[in-house]
């Protein structure tokens, strides 16, 4: 099952983790990190670039203004603990999808988190369930989902430990 991140608050963020534990995080994630998801995403919209400065832990993606805007930027952030336990791990792709895309993540023992960029799309995961994706929005796709399909016109960053 696919989830809207910004749909659910800490507390059922929390809930959500303690209830699924592995079949959510992943067994590595789950044996260092616990209860607790390791990563939060943030979005600044018209943001002037030279004011960017993230702190250890950080990864941030920017998106290049267009005519005369600020910039779209994505945070992607360890939560907690020394940013060592998570940075090595970190991995972060970005797709821009014209055409629809299935992706497996079946060799893949970890959460990903889709993070919108430009356009919409509808994701899909290997049970069925549907939503829609679109820039500003993140999606938490869990461990347990081995692949998933994305058809629409978007970009987007891909993010695991």
């Amino acid at each position: 099952m696919l989830y809207h991140l910004s749909s659910l608050s800490r507390q059922e963020l929390s809930q959500l983790v303690r209830q699924q534990k592995e079949q959510l995080l992943g067994h590595d994630n789950y044996h260092r990190f616990g209860n607790r998801l390791p990563l939060d995403v943030k979005f600044f919209h018209n943001y002037n670039p030279q004011n960017i400065a993230p702190g250890s832990g950080s990864l941030c993606y920017i998106q290049r203004p267009v005519l005369g805007t600020g910039c779209l930027v994505a945070e992607i952030r360890h939560t907690g603990g020394a940013a060592d336990d998570i940075s090595p791990y970190l991995s972060t792709a970005v797709y821009d999808l014209d055409d629809p895309m299935t992706i497996d993540y079946s060799d893949l023992d970890s959460f990903v988190i889709l993070t919108g960029l430009q356009g919409s799309a509808e994701v899909a995961d290997d049970s069925g369930r549907r939503m829609t994706f679109r820039e500003g929005e993140t999606i938490l796709v869990p461990a347990s989902v081995k692949n998933i399909k994305i058809e629409g016109t978007i970009k987007f960053l891909e993010t695991y430990v």
